[in-house]
């Protein structure tokens, strides 16, 4: 009989304790999944309350969607294109428009009277290392015909006949944006290397007694512009974004061609802060180096430029966990 009775206490104490144990694992489970939800909200919540965005620093971090602009980070002179339907609007450097991802129409507005310019540029990789090519067509002849009816003789000494000349661009373009380690590369700016090689030369479409133009900045570029040859350069340049209002950049390029001295090296410094948001100004100058026979060995020439970002910037493609967006 004591037998009996101790058997029905064990079955007691395991009936009591059994739903117990159960209901104690699946509240571990509940309490083990809510960590995760936990430890992803504590994520995202430290992200948004770094102000800059490691993935765009003009976009700040969080769901909240901004259309500022961050590809004015990128000059012209880079191998990077503008977005898809952005815009940028300059009174010296080119003015540059995004046909779509990756390719990149420009031209050079203040220019057009006198030489109509198109420019063409297609990036093929945008990764850590950004690689685009660029082509161009520009005709100098209206300019030319106006110098000459003006009787400026450095651009032209009394041609009588001036034909229609088409001169064609291409380039090879290679970047490298450079980013500081230290979380994630918010805490410094941008520093973007830029290496290029190209080629101009023009096709006179009938005779031709024009002359190669004198003085800095137009003999070496001449025979593009009249027809008479080639020439081709290699550059180089930084830019910097010392603060997020401010763009330092510079620049080296060295021509060699079918004209006197035939080499030349040009140097450029610009200076780029933005007024508002989407408007900024540019000051810097321009050093020529070469060995003209009709002119000095340098020239320095101020420079400024405005310019005017309108379109939306580009989406970010991946989101702050890897997953598509």
């Amino acid at each position: 009989m004591p037998t009996f009775k101790y058997i029905i206490v064990v079955v007691i104490l395991f009936i009591a304790i059994g739903p117990n144990d159960a209901q104690s694992n699946k509240k571990f489970k509940r309490n083990k999944g809510t960590s995760k939800r936990e430890i992803k909200k504590r994520q995202q919540q430290a992200f948004e309350q770094d102000d800059m965005n490691a993935f765009n620093p003009k976009q700040p971090m969080g769901a909240r969607r901004n259309d500022n602009r961050d590809d004015l980070l990128w000059h012209g002179e880079t191998a990077n294109t503008v977005y898809d339907g952005a815009t940028n609007i300059s009174l010296v450097n080119p003015s540059r428009y995004g046909l779509k991802p990756g390719l990149e129409l420009s031209s050079v507005i203040l220019l057009n009277y006198w030489m109509p310019n198109v420019y063409l540029k297609k990036r093929w990789r945008n990764n850590k290392w950004y690689v685009s090519s660029k082509h161009g067509l520009y005709s100098a002849t209206p300019g030319l015909n106006w110098a000459n009816k003006k009787n400026y003789s450095s651009i032209v000494d009394n041609a009588e006949d001036i034909p229609f000349i088409l001169s064609i661009k291409n380039e090879i373009l290679v970047s490298r944006l450079i980013l500081n380690n230290e979380r994630c590369g918010r805490d410094k700016p941008y520093i973007i290397l830029t290496g290029g090689l190209g080629i101009d030369f023009g096709v006179p479409f009938g005779d031709s007694d024009l002359k190669e133009m004198e003085g800095h900045f137009l003999a070496n570029r001449s025979p593009a512009l009249t027809g008479s040859g080639y020439s081709a350069y290699v550059k180089a340049r930084a830019d910097w974004q010392m603060t997020p209002l401010l763009m330092l950049g510079g620049s080296f390029k060295y021509f060699r061609g079918d004209f006197s001295g035939n080499s030349a090296l040009e140097h450029h410094v610009e200076l780029q802060t933005l007024v508002l948001p989407q408007f900024s100004f540019s000051v810097g100058y321009l050093l020529s180096i070469a060995n003209y026979t009709d002119t000095n060995g340098t020239a320095l020439l101020p420079f400024f430029d405005l310019t005017y970002f309108f379109g939306k910037r580009q989406g970010r493609q991946k989101g702050l966990f890897g997953k598509g967006m």
